[in-house]
């Protein structure tokens, strides 16, 4: 989560009634400007800008969850951002029609009480929070046990390979720690899900397409590729780690976004990446976002067999 870091500037937020510990007097209080209501009884004063740290990936998203969860956490300090809220400002990979654009929080005060427009409050008994670049957000496991209630398997998958993964920074959490906190948890929605979640969450995983691509493997009978397979290749004089792969049959698997067509330095590298494989005995089958699947799955069964693996 904290990896490299940005530092950006946001208005100043206070409690309405510690105005004028600030300096601002009751007239500019209740004048339109130059001070806002964020929520009821806390301000934003954009004259006085404060420097926060973000996560170098953090977007705009990020910029306004975190906002709205300081200002309300003004007011509630017993709440962390839980459900959506949480997964955006941990850099989760969440499916569009998780996020419904409120403010997710929970608590486990259950007489606690917040009537706010744009606010959903959750009380649960499942309330572990940690503190993350000022943010109080559910801990991982306890955020991935939200998740299972609402997050179909692929889904689900992808965020537990996020969580244990590095490719948005050091990992939020490993997988024994994913599994003992389910186990220590008597009341689990979907626990199924969860249980067959976690027989597939691996670590190391780069992106949640290289999960996708896994999963789809996996899912037309196709034995599971290997994350990362090492192959020391003597043209580059180093070892190369392709997304996925299949060390006994020597086939590489790399899923591929556009960046890798549009940026020459990058197309470069992987054409000599690709050469230095060939020169091993290694074949590389490339897939992107159009890669044909039926014929993907073809590729893939015809060269296992090829290979001697009994499919």
């Amino acid at each position: 989560m904290n990896g490299y870091q940005d530092k950006r500037s946001a208005p100043l937020l206070f409690l309405s009634g510690d105005a004028a510990d600030h300096g601002i007097s009751e007239w500019r209080l209740r004048a339109p400007e130059p001070t806002e209501r964020v929520t009821y009884g806390v301000r934003a004063d954009p004259s006085r800008p404060v420097t926060r740290v973000a996560p170098e990936w953090a977007d705009t998203e990020w910029d306004r969850t975190g906002f709205m969860l300081r200002a309300l956490q003004l007011k509630y300090p017993q709440v962390a951002a839980s459900h959506a809220s949480a997964g955006v400002l941990y850099g989760l990979p969440l499916p569009g029609d998780c996020k419904d654009g409120q403010l997710h929080v929970s608590t486990a005060d259950r007489n606690l009480r917040i009537r706010r427009p744009g606010v959903v409050l959750h009380r649960v008994a499942d309330f572990q929070w940690t503190n993350v670049l000022g943010h109080q957000l559910m801990t991982a496991p306890s955020l991935f046990l939200q998740f299972a209630a609402s997050l179909d398997l692929l889904s689900l998958v992808m965020v537990g390979d996020a969580m244990i993964g590095s490719w948005h920074g050091p990992r939020l959490c490993t997988l024994p720690q994913l599994t003992d906190h389910f186990s220590s948890r008597k009341s689990v929605k979907n626990r199924r899900g969860v249980e067959d979640a976690l027989a597939l969450i691996r670590p190391d995983v780069d992106s949640p397409r290289e999960t996708e691509l896994r999963l789809w493997i996996m899912s037309v009978g196709l034995p599971e590729p290997e994350i990362h397979p090492q192959i020391f290749c003597q043209q580059l004089n180093t070892t190369i780690r392709p997304d996925l792969g299949y060390a006994a049959a020597r086939l590489a698997i790399e899923y591929e976004s556009d960046f890798h067509r549009t940026d020459r330095r990058q197309w470069n590298m992987d054409i000599d990446r690709e050469n230095a494989l060939e020169h091993e005995g290694w074949a590389l089958i490339r897939v992107t976002s159009r890669t044909d699947r039926r014929m993907l799955e073809r590729q893939i069964r015809s060269h296992l067999e090829r290979a001697g693996h009994s499919l």
